[in-house]
């Protein structure tokens, strides 16, 4: 988010501070590098995309801008988040709140929608967003640095250390950046314009920034502070000043700066109705912007692709109440940090590197008139609770606390305290084998409500579960699927067969690449809203099965552990077939009790009745056959 106003306020400033650069004309007079805020461009792109839940839409874009990037030979390197930032809790409350609002309008805006003129009613990227935009960065060899907590940082030093002729900027779209002192120029992501063979950016250099506000550039970052930043923004004591919006307290702010004749300290006081507490915090956030040079004694990585240097991340650093940290504790940071784990977002694991009492909060598309009780929310604690009781040491399990933050109907925001739920051993135990795999999969199915599907894949529980030929695809789709049906008497509309037909069937397109001719359709709320919570339970799964080391195990095994978020659920995809399935639904034959599967699907399904493979029908039906129904 960066610093509150700032952006606006400097975009706005005459005479222009920015410059206005065409990428590919500077590519064609030397080689360049750029450095990509990946968090920041995968929000970008959701918003140039006409669904914001698409992930085929999000793919095709993605692929075609870095393939441009490519195609004129300029380098690139994206950084993405990791954990949260302990000194931005407040930032992520504040974030947490105003995006439950957006969600909580927009899937009313749906409901009320009831003849569907609207194309898109989803308002932010879900979580699979992230794990999909590592996977193309690595199938199209860009490399990836996943930071230890938020990106900003971590890119603002790699463009410090890797200050040549060649590097040209930081894309982002976080305001922070107008306050690294980088020597490079930073653009803003909301003022790229991309077409097939053209991209042109607006370049920000922090000496511009200087010389436009009068003000010396090392007082920058103190001036950030005061406007407010991520970790200041929040301090109770922030004086209004009378004024009336934040553009007008940007102003005055930069002129006390400007025109200051007293210590910081003092200056501060003029902002601020401090604490000592705040006043550290304020010093803090200054510190934030300081950028070091390399030192002998860093370790140095080099990026073949890039050339570029990167500063090697230690992750048995990371936490930072407790050094003592176990081999397969980092293991487990291993699969975070890169492509073989199945995690939806590394913030997730955050209780890793936290004390006993957590803070945390979740969101989703749901309407406003949905108690906590009925919620989807409500429904996956269950798993997000499981998942922090994996994380938790054994001896620690008596004094940890989980204070959570969801909201209730209406907007109303609720505090809840709880204690983790508990297996009988942690992810330390996972990773270093010492539970079977049966035993994580028996556990991992009951926890899903998937206990006969277990029996099937043990044979009732007579035989070792073979890694070898593990099906990630089927296990989720399957257990999920049986999650929601297990809750599916609190939903607030009845799930009937038919929706699940529906569901399994796009997936199963997607699975086996069958592309198909859909025209976008606009969103009708059933499918959104069931199809978050298929989303929301995938993306726990996801994050429960890293926690168990079931990928970790897969893979070490010589089994295919990789699974790719665009084969599980698409917006494109599941309008269109759920269309087609109510609009048959009149077919008297369907009520035939000994109707095949094959001709049920393709009476339901008989406009794209040729696309209903043989190799489909079998999929089909053994996912079906494994469902409680």
């Amino acid at each position: 988010m960066g610093v509150q106003g700032f952006s606006t306020f400097i975009k706005k400033k005459t005479p222009k501070v920015g410059i206005v650069i065409d990428l590919l004309y500077e590519s064609k007079k030397k080689n360049i590098l750029i450095g990509i805020d990946g968090s920041s461009f995968i929000f970008h792109v959701v918003n140039q995309i006409s669904k914001m839940n698409s992930l085929i839409l999000f793919r095709n874009y993605t692929i075609e801008f870095f393939q441009v990037l490519k195609e004129n030979n300029i380098q690139c390197c994206v950084f993405v988040d990791g954990f949260n930032a302990f000194d931005k809790q407040d930032e992520h409350e504040k974030r947490y709140i105003q995006r439950t609002g957006i969600h909580r309008k927009c899937a009313d805006e749906s409901i009320l929608d009831t003849e569907c003129k609207q194309i898109s009613h989803y308002p932010f990227p879900h979580p699979l967003f992230s794990k999909e935009f590592k996977i193309i960065l690595n199938e199209m060899n860009i490399p990836v640095f996943v930071s230890k907590f938020e990106a900003d940082k971590d890119l603002a030093q790699w463009a410090f250390d890797n200050q040549s002729d060649q590097l040209l900027g930081i894309l982002s779209n976080d305001s922070d950046y107008f306050f690294f002192d980088t020597k490079c120029f930073y653009f803003p992501l909301d003022q790229l314009s991309f077409k097939q063979n053209s991209i042109t950016m607006v370049g920000y250099t922090i000496d511009k920034i200087s010389n436009s506000l009068s003000i010396k550039k090392s007082k920058l970052p103190f001036l950030a502070a005061l406007i407010g930043n991520d970790q200041t923004k929040h301090i109770r004591g922030n004086k209004k000043f009378g004024l009336k919006n934040i553009q007008e307290r940007v102003t005055y702010i930069i002129n006390l700066v400007k025109n200051q004749n007293c210590s910081d300290h003092i200056l501060i006081k003029e902002v601020y109705f401090i604490t000592s507490q705040d006043l550290e915090k304020i010093k803090n956030s200054i510190k934030f912007y300081s950028l070091e040079p390399i030192k002998l004694n860093d370790e140095i990585l080099l990026d073949e692709i890039s050339n570029s240097k990167f500063r090697k991340s230690i992750i048995s650093d990371i936490n930072i109440f407790n050094n003592k940290r176990k081999e397969s504790e980092k293991n487990l940071e291993d699969v975070l940090f890169s492509m073989s784990g199945h995690t939806s977002r590394i913030y997730n694991f955050s209780k890793l590197v936290y004390p006993s009492e957590y803070k945390t909060h979740r969101h989703c598309f749901e309407p406003s008139n949905v108690s906590f009780q009925n919620s989807i929310l409500h429904f996956t604690t269950i798993l997000s609770s499981h998942l922090l009781g994996l994380l938790v040491e054994i001896p620690d399990r008596p004094i940890t606390k989980i204070i959570e933050y969801v909201t209730d109907s209406g907007s109303q925001l609720l505090k809840i305290e709880y204690t983790p739920n508990y297996l009988p051993y942690t992810h330390h135990q996972c990773y270093s084998n010492q539970v079977s795999f049966n035993q994580r999969l028996y556990d991992f199915c009951k926890l899903l409500n998937s206990h006969s599907y277990y029996c099937t894949l043990s044979k009732n529980n007579t035989c070792l579960i073979d890694p070898i030929n593990f099906d990630f695809y089927n296990f989720y789709i399957i257990t999920t699927l049986n999650f929601i049906l297990s809750n599916s008497l609190k939903f607030i509309f009845k799930i009937e067969e038919w929706m699940i037909d529906t569901i399994i069937l796009q997936s199963l397109l997607l699975k086996n690449n069958i592309k198909m001719d859909f025209t976008l359709q606009n969103d009708m709320f059933q499918p959104l809203y069931i199809g978050e919570f298929f989303l929301v339970t995938l993306r726990w799964s996801l994050d429960l099965s890293d926690a168990m080391a079931l990928p970790k195990y897969v893979i070490s095994n010589g089994g295919n552990g990789t699974i790719q978020p665009t084969h599980f659920f698409e917006t494109i995809y599941i309008h269109p077939l759920w269309r087609m399935a109510i609009s048959n639904q009149t077919n008297k034959l369907l009520q035939n009790p000994y109707l095949s599967i094959n001709d049920r699907l393709r009476l339901q399904f008989h406009q794209i009745s040729p696309s209903i493979t043989p190799l489909i029908v079998n999929q089909f039906t053994f996912i079906k056959s494994q469902l409680c129904l």
